[in-house]
């Protein structure tokens, strides 16, 4: 799969991985399984070796959970969706910019703002100071503030827009 071309044949479960890039230019790469590719959208798979606060996370995460990963090349976000077996434990959506869908590779570039979205609709912002210190130091692109706006408004609406579309798509793969 090139960022062009048609969906990879790679099988469910291929070894993939998630590369972000940081604001100061530096990169994580996070191992991950392939659940679906489309030349739009990406999905994959990350099992949470640890418990607790993973990553950071205001909400506490189980052991063993499957957080997975939906990245899309024309949305100005990406969403994690956690699970427990059958039970949604927790939203996490990012804001992002450049999303690239590769042949055994998903890229983008972090905008710093994160949202967290609990079972309960408690909607928690994170990194707002660290967004707007990159914004007004000029780290952000015109273009990439607006992206974040746009995330912003379609992560607001979530529980009656996005999450439905989540759920659609986990019932496609098997997933829910």
């Amino acid at each position: 799969m090139t960022d062009s071309a048609s969906p990879t044949t790679a099988p469910r479960g291929t070894p993939w991985v998630e590369r972000k890039r940081k604001p100061d230019g530096s990169e994580r790469r996070y191992p991950c399984a392939l659940e679906y590719a489309s030349p739009s959208l990406v999905v994959v798979s990350y099992v949470m070796r640890q418990g607790g606060a993973v990553f950071g996370t205001p909400i506490d995460i189980p052991r063993g959970s499957v957080s997975y990963g939906y990245f899309w090349r024309s949305r100005p976000y990406t969403v994690y969706r956690m699970r427990a077996g059958d039970r949604i434990i927790a939203h996490r959506f990012d804001a992002v910019a450049g999303v690239r869908l590769r042949e055994g590779q998903v890229s983008y570039r972090d905008l710093a703002l994160d949202w967290w979205l609990t079972p309960a609709g408690e909607l928690i912002e994170e990194d707002r100071d660290e967004f707007e210190a990159l914004r007004d130091s000029g780290a952000f692109s015109p273009a990439d503030v607006a992206a974040v706006a746009r995330a912003g408004r379609v992560i607001a609406r979530a529980p009656t827009r996005l999450l439905p579309e989540l759920a659609a798509i986990e019932r496609r793969l098997g997933i829910a």
